[in-house]
């Protein structure tokens, strides 16, 4: 008779390890719930909208967070009715319905309803009948993003923008309250904007003579717009997404002025970039036709969006280099990239000598997309401007990102 044999001890190591990996994930995948109840505390307002049209899957993370957090806390977009059935899930975990906005396509064509969509009837028959005290979601109003607007150049290229997407989602409006006359007196909420249009808004109060003056006839649309929403009872917001950090592709846009009042109306320029990667040089190739020098950031630091002002992939600032062209630019910028490796060229902006690099100096690198870039990194090292010149790279504070979605 054989002797009955115990599990060997390669299958406990891997038992046990299968263990540890379940643990790490499910840790990793209350990261975000943790977070946010760690930094924000359970009575403090706090907003969260789910950035793009709700996948179904998502749904019970999200209401993780929201039953830790007050009602109306969290929010989310639909834009097609299937989408509707997967959010009783949320009411069913945390006791109270899932606020959401109907995600309106207002010419940027990456997700959203038009005016002529048959979804948009769809949705809100099914929301609509649904709206009782016993309803599973709660209709806030309208959203949209105006992400070409990252295509202008002007501030009044962002401003004419931003006047179509009001004056869009007001039409929205009145097209649902004329479908449901019990809501006319409601009031929705028409969300709309991108960094470039909602930052136009800023020009509203600057001089009529300025490089970013508006044409008399934007403000009187932009007033009218105001009015129009105030007349039909409804609320208008607008949103900016990396609005506090900045990057080259807003410079590009130009749409609002320069933060600094010493320089009134200036144009946005490097100095107003408040994001920046921190980068080492590995490498210099005095040899090759052209100066080159490696940094190890490619890709996976810097991301991979490209800027229309200029061919590259980031522009290294002048910190911490003693002599600078007279521009104000270092004269380097990331030409070339891939995954681990981003490769220093000539900046064309500058002209003459450029400033020499060497092997270990850490250089700071403007993105393109600091939010592409952002994602990259567990936590950011906050710095003040605003301190005396000796102190400006004293780390002050430290954020650390919400990730794991």
């Amino acid at each position: 008779m054989s002797r009955p044999t115990r599990p060997s001890k390669l299958l406990d190591y891997r038992l046990a390890r299968d263990r540890e990996r379940s643990r790490k994930e499910r840790e990793r995948k209350e990261q975000p719930r943790s977070s946010l109840i760690h930094d924000h505390g359970l009575n403090s307002p706090l907003q969260i909208l789910y950035g793009i049209p709700i996948p179904p899957s998502t749904v019970a993370r999200l209401a993780a967070i929201g039953k830790r957090l007050s009602p109306g806390s969290v929010s989310v977009l639909v834009d097609h009715h299937d989408q509707l059935q997967h959010l009783k899930l949320f009411k069913d975990i945390t006791g109270y319905p899932l606020s959401l906005f109907i995600k309106m396509d207002t010419g940027y064509h990456r997700a959203g309803l038009t005016l002529a969509s048959s979804e948009l009837s769809q949705i809100l028959s099914c929301v609509l009948d649904d709206e009782n005290d016993q309803a599973d979601t709660k209709f806030l109003g309208l959203y949209s993003h105006a992400g070409h607007s990252y295509a202008g150049s002007l501030s009044s290229n962002a401003m004419d923008l931003l006047i179509e997407e009001i004056d869009y989602l007001q039409q929205a409006s009145d097209l649902i309250k004329g479908l449901h006359p019990d809501l006319a007196n409601h009031q929705l909420t028409l969300s709309v904007g991108a960094t470039p249009t909602a930052t136009s808004t800023q020009n509203l109060l600057r001089s009529r003579d300025g490089p970013h003056a508006l044409e008399e006839r934007q403000v009187e649309a932009f007033n009218q717009c105001i009015h129009n929403v105030k007349a039909k009872h409804d609320l208008l917001e607008l949103h900016a997404g990396v609005y506090p950090f900045l990057d080259m592709q807003q410079l590009a846009t130009q749409a609002s002025p320069s933060a600094f009042e010493q320089h009134p109306g200036r144009k946005l320029s490097t100095r107003d970039i408040a994001f920046t990667i921190l980068a080492e040089v590995a490498s210099v190739y005095s040899e090759r036709e052209r100066c080159e020098a490696l940094i190890a950031a490619g890709s996976f630091a810097l991301g991979r969006e490209p800027c229309k002002s200029y061919p590259g992939w980031g522009v290294v600032s002048t910190w911490g280099m003693t002599e600078t062209p007279e521009c104000g630019r270092s004269g380097w910028q990331v030409g070339r990239i891939s995954q681990e490796h981003g490769i220093l060229t000539r900046d064309p902006i500058v002209r003459g000598d450029i400033v020499k690099l060497r092997v270990g100096q850490k250089v700071r690198v403007f993105p393109n997309h600091a939010c592409v870039a952002g994602a990259a990194f567990g936590w950011y090292l906050v710095v003040d401007s605003d301190l005396s010149e000796e102190r400006q790279d004293e780390i002050v504070d430290i954020w650390v990102r919400c990730r794991g979605w």
